[in-house]
């Protein structure tokens, strides 16, 4: 018989009788060991798959609700492996689930258990910060799926998964499941008085700054630095460009322009690596902008800056 533990303890099984799988298709038996299985004297039925192969998270709960309700037991899956992305597909569709004795998903019984225990969140990710600045920028994306999310940003599934549960942790928003087990993020507030909450959490997407003489290329750019606030406000822009763009951008612009003297200290074009691409396609976003520019002492960049982002929440 298999073994199973669950956070620390082996789980009592036995398996299930032929009377008590009544009602359940051929095919399913086929496929699954059935076991009862109990935990803290709480009882469910454990399904094994008699082949390695994972199954498909709508597919699962589908199986699990038509099992449930013929059993009339929680019904959980025991699998020998999973890959990183079907775990969290599962989790987002509320399937109960256990990886051998690595991982357990069984709110059911109040237990979502892992080997390894993770830090507290304490900061916000690159990826979280584009969502939560697409957010207040691009599109209003409360009650948006990680699927929804996915379609709209460069991001897989996965890095989204991370970066939702980020913003949780950090309390900038829900995570609430629909009825269809789906998890989908919303937003407390106006979009202002998110902003203002996000603050203490938000970085500076710079993490690196070139400078060049010159740069010949067909590649069209997004304006940062004193030009995007230019555009926003009354300023006058500095003569030195600023051009911002994410790591894949600045390996696109090597492979694809001439520069003359580049280096760390001056130019007449200064070019910005931001830890996500920039939101607006012209000029840097505004919010991204503020971060980029938020300690600048200058009086009258301090002036305008406050003038840009007091226009967003008209």
């Amino acid at each position: 018989m298999v073994e199973v533990k669950v956070a620390g303890k082996m789980l009592a099984l036995s398996p299930m009788i032929k009377e008590e799988l009544k009602g359940i298709p051929i095919d399913t038996k086929l496929k699954f060991h059935f076991h009862r299985a109990i935990f803290n004297e709480n009882t469910f039925c454990l399904l094994e798959t008699k082949k390695e192969e994972n199954h498909a998270s709508v597919n699962c709960l589908r199986l699990a609700e038509r099992l449930k309700n013929i059993l009339h037991l929680p019904v959980v899956f025991l699998f020998r492996n999973l890959q990183f992305v079907e775990r969290n597909r599962l989790i987002d569709r509320g399937v109960y689930f256990i990886v051998s004795d690595k991982f357990a998903f069984l709110p059911f019984l109040i237990i979502n258990y892992k080997e390894t225990v993770k830090k507290k969140t304490e900061e916000l990710s690159s990826v979280a910060q584009y969502i939560l600045l697409y957010h207040l920028q691009i599109d209003d994306i409360n009650g948006w799926s990680m699927a929804d999310m996915e379609q709209k940003s460069p991001y897989t599934y996965v890095t989204i998964s991370r970066a939702f549960k980020n913003l949780e942790e950090l309390q900038l928003c829900k995570i609430e499941m629909d009825e269809s087990r789906v998890k989908r993020i919303f937003f407390e507030g106006t979009k202002k008085e998110v902003w203002e909450h996000s603050l203490a959490y938000l970085k500076n997407p710079v993490k690196k700054i070139l400078y060049y003489d010159d740069i010949v290329t067909d590649l069209s750019f997004t304006e940062g630095g004193s030009a995007a606030l230019a555009h926003y406000t009354s300023l006058n822009p500095d003569e030195t460009k600023t051009y911002v763009m994410d790591t894949k951008g600045y390996k696109n612009l090597q492979h694809n322009s001439i520069s003359v003297n580049k280096n760390d200290i001056e130019g007449s074009i200064c070019i910005e690596i931001w830890n996500y691409p920039p939101l607006h396609q012209n000029y840097a976003d505004p919010l991204s902008l503020y971060l980029t520019l938020r300690d600048d002492r200058d009086p009258r960049t301090e002036k305008e800056l406050e003038i840009m982002i007091n226009k967003l929440w008209l």
